[in-house]
């Protein structure tokens, strides 16, 4: 959630510290890096709902939360990320230009449901892995009307903390952080719990087998997306970090390490997609299809489509 540098925007908060002249150079190198993660967000996420959309072997139960997360991420890189831009460009003087309180409102509101979306996304897909590999039959039954459900309560509860830390953050972000560390430490906490179980029972070797190409079809899948959620994990635990430095222990960071922590955080919004184009047979294939016109190379475990 990059709203937790959104203390960067205000010279309230002095806990951050900065230069009196900004290094271009910096601000270059900065604005680079984060435009390139507006590429890569954009174009990868956007490209996987597309195919999502027009490949019907993409249309199963166990790849809406996918999709529902590279949405989030996509809207994410989409609105929240170029005013980021924008200001680390006005704050290193590469350009002219304003920053009123509507827009910093605009941006907290915007950065704060978006990339709560993902990281809830990332939480809620750990857990659809855990329930597959520890009850696969029961798992099998689910509807698609289920994952509906799971999908709105997840919007729903996204809007909720939006709403949460957006309120208390304007009363007192040093407040706003108290309540959103523990909260963030909380879903890493279970993505971390259940990507745990699911490496234990891989190491067992007791994954369920009466139908062994579905069943290594759902390892794989597993795995990729256990790397999914690991990622988000890894790219919010240095802001978590930092922020606990800075409001909590009142240490000295200059806005330059803020920002870089920043780019860790935005760019696993565009590692997903190529995760998914590089372990998943049937991104794969569609991508295949699309680009080379011809369906990819055979896959023996790809003859009984999974529908989980």
């Amino acid at each position: 959630m990059n709203t937790t540098a959104a203390a960067n925007f205000s010279s309230d908060y002095a806990t951050v510290s900065s230069r009196i002249v900004p290094s271009t150079a910096e601000g270059i190198a900065l604005c680079t890096a984060f435009i390139l993660s507006f590429v890569f967000i954009v174009v990868g996420n956007l490209l996987t709902i597309v195919l999502f959309a027009v490949n019907k072997r993409l249309r199963k139960k166990s790849l809406l939360l996918v999709i529902n997360m590279a949405f989030a991420d996509l809207m994410l890189g989409t609105v929240s990320l170029p005013i980021y831009i924008y200001d680390v460009g006005r704050r290193f003087q590469l350009w002219k230009g304003g920053w009123s309180m509507s827009l910093k409102i605009f941006y907290t509101i915007v950065d704060v449901f978006f990339s709560q979306a993902s990281l809830i996304s990332a939480a809620f897909i750990s857990g659809e892995r855990f329930y597959a590999i520890y009850w696969p039959f029961k798992h099998r039954t689910l509807s698609m009307r289920a994952y509906r459900i799971v999908i709105v309560t997840l919007w729903a509860l996204t809007l909720l903390i939006a709403t949460s830390w957006t309120t208390s953050y304007l009363i007192s972000y040093k407040r706003a952080v108290f309540v959103w560390t523990p909260y963030v430490l909380i879903l890493i906490f279970i993505i971390c719990g259940c990507n745990i179980c699911i490496w234990r029972k891989f190491r067992h070797g007791s994954i369920a087998s009466q139908q062994p190409n579905r069943d290594l079809l759902n390892k794989r899948l597993t795995k990729t997306l256990m790397l999914v959620s690991i990622l988000a994990s890894l790219s919010w635990l240095p802001l978590v970090i930092l922020n606990c430095l800075v409001y909590v222990y009142d240490v000295q960071i200059t806005r330059t390490f803020y920002d870089l922590v920043n780019v860790i955080n935005y760019s696993n919004s565009f590692a997903d997609p190529v995760l998914y184009a590089l372990r998943m047979h049937e991104f794969k294939e569609a991508w295949a299809l699309c680009f080379l016109r011809k369906p990819a190379a055979p896959n023996t475990l790809a003859l009984k489509p999974a529908t989980e």
